[in-house]
């Protein structure tokens, strides 16, 4: 019996993608999805960082049909209405028709695709992991989770922000993306590729339960406290999600991944869920070869993990600190439980031409430490440099290793010494915009 290299269970985006990197690395990868594609599915609107990671995989293809932001009104820090303008970066896709083609990519790269098929819950068995199907047992090395919200491999979770559930409807006609904010809600609208329109509001579950009687009552009332739907439809077919932000507590082992929302959600304010799925699984899939090629693997578990808690802290940080610049209704329990004041970000001392001849040194809340690294195709300890301003630890700037340069502060006594030894090493004007660089993000200072 064929015994897989990964078995990956679920093909939405995360597992797609995680599944055609692993077998574009030479594993032997198999996709198990429980519905038939096209399905449909909510999520139609991709940040902009979303174009970049497909270019990178070769499938901008994916994004064909898409509909190009047309700007956004926007009511949230008060009672004005504010016309945004438009990202081309940012699109508005169908869900179905997004998800089939990477899926199709998946499968080109030579990934088997067994859909619909029903797996039951996962095993460790004498020589891997043992996916009960119907008639049938797989058999794998290596267990990629991408089954999302459904968490096909169980396991504990940890709330990153209050319980939210998400009411939503389409209907047919057009109309400018809007977001805006009442007392007990926020809600989104965007234009659908297809011709249709749909809203979301999203909202405390203890709301829903004292509405349950007529949800598409209280859907109405919520669009109409942020005055900014009055030209839709009365609709009726109103459906319900959950939209809660949560982390799984243990979403990497030496035999196993999870991967998009079977690793982790975000906040719907962020817009991101597509594009930090996406970048989890291309996390998972270096984590993945690393270990399944007896590369370093606690520096491989590491970094997933890493990576997953950076990118949920930036996000939790982010989301709270937007929610408390509203003010209209913030003394309301809705945004109460979710805003928080942001931290104190003051901008560091700007260089000056004095600066050139004072001794420099390390800010003191920065370091060089061990840090596992992608490294090309797998992980590794490099020495990179961490501070609580940046969003993950960085090894390399403009393709030049950091720490060697940085060692230098040890014998340079002032910030012109440190630029003829890092001169030796690159170009001037490099050494230049690189202590520039450090200066500006409060890594180096000057004393």
């Amino acid at each position: 019996m064929t015994t897989w290299d990964v078995c990956v269970l679920g093909g939405g985006p995360a597992g797609s993608v995680c599944a055609l990197r692993l077998a574009r690395l030479g594993h032997r990868v198999v996709l198990l999805e429980r519905r038939p594609f096209p399905r449909p599915h909510v999520g139609e609107a991709l940040s902009p960082g979303v174009r970049p990671l497909l270019d990178v995989l070769g499938l901008a293809h994916a994004l064909d049909g898409s509909l190009p932001s047309q700007g956004v009104l926007v009511r949230w820090e008060d009672a004005t209405t504010r016309e945004v303008a438009p990202d081309p970066r940012a699109v508005t896709v169908d869900r179905g028709r997004f998800d089939h083609a990477l899926l199709a990519a998946a499968r080109a790269a030579g990934v088997p695709v067994r859909q619909p098929t029903r797996a039951g819950r996962p095993r460790r068995g004498p020589e891997g992991w043992e996916v009960p199907l119907r008639h049938d047992v797989l058999r794998a090395r290596f267990l990629v989770d991408a089954s999302g919200r459904h968490r096909v491999c169980g396991g504990t979770t940890t709330a990153t922000g209050p319980r939210t559930l998400a009411l939503h409807a389409a209907w047919p006609g057009a109309g400018p993306t809007r977001i805006g904010t009442g007392p007990q809600a926020w809600c989104w609208g965007a234009p659908l590729p297809d011709g249709a329109f749909r809203a979301m509001a999203f909202v405390d579950p203890d709301l829903l339960r004292r509405h349950a009687f007529d949800v598409a009552r209280l859907y109405h009332h919520l669009l109409d406290t942020t005055g900014l739907f009055a030209d839709r439809p009365r609709v009726l077919d109103v459906a319900v999600c959950d939209a809660t932000a949560y982390r799984d507590d243990t979403p990497v082992t030496e035999d196993s991944v999870k991967v998009g929302e079977a690793a982790f959600t975000l906040d719907p304010l962020t817009s991101s869920g597509v594009d930090s799925a996406l970048h989890s699984a291309m996390a998972a899939a270096v984590t993945v070869h690393t270990l399944l090629s007896d590369g370093d693997r606690a520096a491989a578990l590491a970094f997933y993990r890493d990576s997953r808690d950076r990118t949920v802290a930036r996000h939790t940080t982010w989301t709270a600190a937007h929610y408390d610049r509203h003010q209209p209704y913030r003394d309301q329990p809705f945004w109460r439980r979710r805003a928080a004041r942001p931290p104190d970000t003051r901008a560091p001392r700007p260089l000056t031409p004095a600066d050139l001849h004072r001794p420099v040194r390390l800010s003191a809340d920065a370091a060089v430490v061990p840090t596992p690294c992608p490294v090309g195709d797998v992980v590794t300890l490099r020495r990179a440099l961490t501070h609580p301003s940046l969003p993950a630890p960085v090894a390399h700037v403009a393709d030049t290793e950091l720490a060697p340069l940085l060692d230098h502060l040890d014998h340079a006594r002032s910030l012109a010494e440190l630029l003829r030894a890092w001169s030796a090493h690159l170009p001037a004007r490099q050494a230049e915009a690189t202590a520039k660089w450090l200066f500006d993000q409060g890594l180096l200072v000057t004393t």
